[in-house]
């Protein structure tokens, strides 16, 4: 059984503990993966521009039958509307696709500015990805503006270190109510996380089980981690889920497998032992940089990589990034 825990936003706001992931979900498949979601009893539902999904996210949700005022919606700001001008936009293309008159949380989704227009991803005639030098401080202060139209009853940001959280707190008329990044056992960020709870902004994460963008073994195909699921007769993504809102954080696993949408939403108790041996897998392991964008996020890789990883991947980006 669901344990149904939230956490309360600098808003007063709750915010359930467990959301639905719809990124990397197909439209035809996200419709109905949402509907079951929130038939199964999720209660948030978290959304992006970039993920071009939003209008059948909207369908799932109004397929469930779940009241619209109960159910935690987040949406995100795009790289490409970061101007001032264009973040109200933004957010009124989310609602319509969405079907919604307002969003509970709308968030910056990347502290990285493309140049602006209809294109997703702005690329040159070598194919590096186009930069808009608009700094997160200035779009904050647009995105702090959309909480007197009532379309967002709270903001907030996403993949900000340290760094550039201290940067827009120094001219932030408004705190960010959620910090969503890339948590699990791999890589917990506990500096990151204890900066947010000083400052009374809750982490949310994403790819709560890692992820398979790279090829490479998620989280939650790690040994370790089977064991103890094992041990407690959980599955390895319950158990996932329940570290992550456990330690404090909310988690946002997302699935369109029917079974799995339920079973990922039963979150538990771990014993305290089994917890230690999870904290014990921290190898710093992000699964989640997109270093061909020439702009160092997390400022861990330097100039001089993100802008060889930019020029290194221009024949693949006129292919791969089209829209």
């Amino acid at each position: 059984m669901a344990l149904n825990r939230t956490f309360t936003l600098n808003t007063s706001a709750k915010i359930p503990a467990v959301g639905f992931g719809t990124w990397q979900a197909a439209p035809r498949e996200v419709e109905r993966a949402v509907e079951v979601a929130l038939r199964t009893g999720y209660r948030h539902i978290d959304c992006a521009a970039i993920y071009r999904n939003e209008q059948e996210v909207g369908n799932g949700i109004k397929n469930s039958g779940v009241r619209r005022e109960e159910i935690f919606i987040t949406g995100k700001l795009w790289n490409t509307k970061h101007r001032p001008e264009d973040v109200e936009g933004a957010l009124d293309k989310t609602l319509a696709d969405l079907g919604v008159e307002y969003v509970d949380l709308y968030l910056m989704h990347w502290p990285c500015a493309f140049k602006p227009g209809n294109k997703f991803f702005p690329l040159d005639s070598n194919g590096v990805f186009e930069l808009d030098d608009v700094d997160a401080s200035v779009t904050w202060k647009a995105m702090e503006t959309l909480l007197k139209t009532g379309k967002t009853r709270a903001i907030g940001v996403s993949n900000f270190n340290i760094r550039r959280l201290e940067s827009l707190l120094a001219t932030a008329t408004v705190i960010p109510a959620v910090n969503q990044i890339e948590i699990h056992p791999y890589l917990q960020q506990p500096s990151l996380f204890s900066f947010c709870k000083q400052h009374g902004i809750v982490l949310t994460a994403y790819s709560p089980l890692g992820n398979n963008q790279t090829g490479e073994p998620r989280t939650v195909d790690d040994g370790k981690v089977h064991e103890i699921a094992k041990k407690l007769e959980k599955d390895p993504g319950q158990l996932l889920v329940s570290w992550g809102v456990q330690r404090g954080h909310v988690v946002l696993p997302k699935s369109v497998t029917p079974s799995r949408i339920e079973s990922n939403f039963q979150d538990f108790v771990i014993p305290e032992e089994e917890m230690q041996e999870l904290y014990a897998l921290e190898r710093h392991k992000r699964f989640n940089f997109p270093a061909r964008w020439g702009f160092d996020i997390f400022d861990e890789a330097g100039e001089e990589f993100v802008r060889k990883a930019a020029l290194d991947a221009g024949e693949e980006n006129k292919t791969k990034f089209t829209v």
